[in-house]
């Protein structure tokens, strides 16, 4: 390996630990009024408004993370529902199950052939199939939504870092003139005592010097003045669009946080890394498919007790019989069944955490945020209860 290649090795090492370092940072929400003036009407609706969109935003990915742990719920109690069962009824269940499986081996011995798919995968794939390519276009929207959303945030950390720079500018610019303005009054004044010894002491005109120093002194505190003024105001400008891209910026990552869950949990769901690996598996999965509906006669006893399962579940009050038929197994074998449940508890444990960040972490903190608001500044209390009750209105139950 040449030097070349060391110093590209190690400029692509910095690279990745600065964006890694980057990612960490976007999951933190800020809120700050350090530079929003509440006394501005605009600033203040705008402020106010940012986070009761928050609040909207984190209540609609609610709906549909609660919808998806109902699901997930109902999975796992109806296992509890049927390792609850007597001892007779439990009996028959598994009667069921084992000729499921023993119809299931007769038709891989039938079926030897090359496969493309384990029954495991298949198996999955199958129990996940009317949900599958809706979670591959999902997972690949997000994938290149994440892109564009982590293209934003640098964008946007780019903004705030070169506002943030001229702010210090403006200080230092501020702080040199003020300097320059002390040097030339010490300047001026130790000149005028000059010409004053001189007029004194050796009888001289100094009028037009006085003069001089009179338009020089008026010149320099024009242009300080001057500058001082338009310094001001760039830096309040400077100022308002630092803490508007905070703003800003927390929305993008409230966006960003939960399309990397939803990322996350959607690999988990489907075993996957990425949305071509999820493709590619659906594809697979649909050859196979048809490769073994060549073979559904060998499978018609199969079918039947697949129906008596659901049947037979159904009778015991299982809310979703049919999810069994594809997981026959886990009623005779104690260790698949803990490995369902395992997996079932993974997606739940990662729905929760998804509800309780834009519940407690999104929602709750732009609560407390208005909360404070109408604490802190009791003259606009009505005026921000308004906009509240205009967005209950808008978004109930938020």
């Amino acid at each position: 390996m040449g030097f070349l290649d060391l110093f590209r090795k190690k400029d692509t090492y910095r690279a990745e630990r600065q964006e890694q370092h980057a990612l960490e940072n976007w999951n933190d929400i800020a809120y700050t009024r350090k530079n929003i003036d509440m006394d501005d009407p605009v600033q203040r609706r705008e402020y106010v408004e940012n986070c009761l969109n928050q609040m909207a935003e984190a209540s609609r990915d609610l709906d549909s993370l609660q919808f998806e742990y109902r699901a997930v719920t109902s999975h796992l109690r109806d296992m509890e529902e049927i390792d609850a069962l007597p001892p007779q009824q439990r009996a028959e269940i598994n009667k069921i199950a084992d000729r499921i499986l023993e119809s299931e081996e007769k038709q891989k011995n039938f079926n030897k052939r090359r496969t493309r798919m384990t029954d495991e995968e298949y198996e999955k794939m199958e129990r996940l199939s009317g949900d599958v390519l809706r979670g591959a276009n999902a997972l690949k929207e997000a994938e290149e939504y994440r892109k564009k959303v982590k293209n934003d945030l640098r964008r946007l950390d780019g903004e705030r870092k070169a506002n943030e720079f001229r702010k210090a500018e403006i200080e230092m610019a501020t702080e040199y003139w003020h300097k320059l303005i002390i040097i030339g009054s010490c300047v001026i004044i130790a000149l005028t005592i000059i010409l004053a010894v001189l007029s004194v002491a050796f009888k001289l005109d100094v009028s037009y010097a006085y003069m001089l120093l009179i338009v020089i002194g008026a010149l320099v505190f024009l242009v300080y003045n001057q500058k001082r003024i338009e310094y001001r105001k760039e830096k309040k400008v400077v100022l308002n669009t630092i803490a508007r891209l905070i703003q800003i910026q927390n929305t993008v990552k409230i966006r960003y946080v939960n399309n990397k869950n939803l990322i996350d949990y959607e690999c988990l769901k489907y075993g996957v890394e990425n949305s071509k690996e999820l493709y590619q598996l659906y594809n697979k999965f649909m050859l196979e498919k048809e490769e073994r509906a060549r073979y559904a006669e060998a499978a018609k006893y199969l079918d039947s007790h697949q129906k008596n399962l659901v049947y037979t579940l159904r009778k015991y009050r299982i809310k979703d019989p049919e999810i069994w038929i594809h997981q026959a197994g886990a009623l005779i074998d104690h260790n698949e069944e803990v490995e369902i449940r395992h997996s079932l508890v993974g997606q739940r444990q990662q729905l929760r955490k998804q509800m309780d960040y834009n519940r407690d972490v999104v929602a709750g903190n732009a609560k407390n945020e208005i909360q404070d608001l109408v604490k802190d500044y009791p003259v606009y209390r009505a005026e921000i209860l308004d906009m509240v009750d205009q967005f209950e209105k808008k978004y109930p139950g938020a």
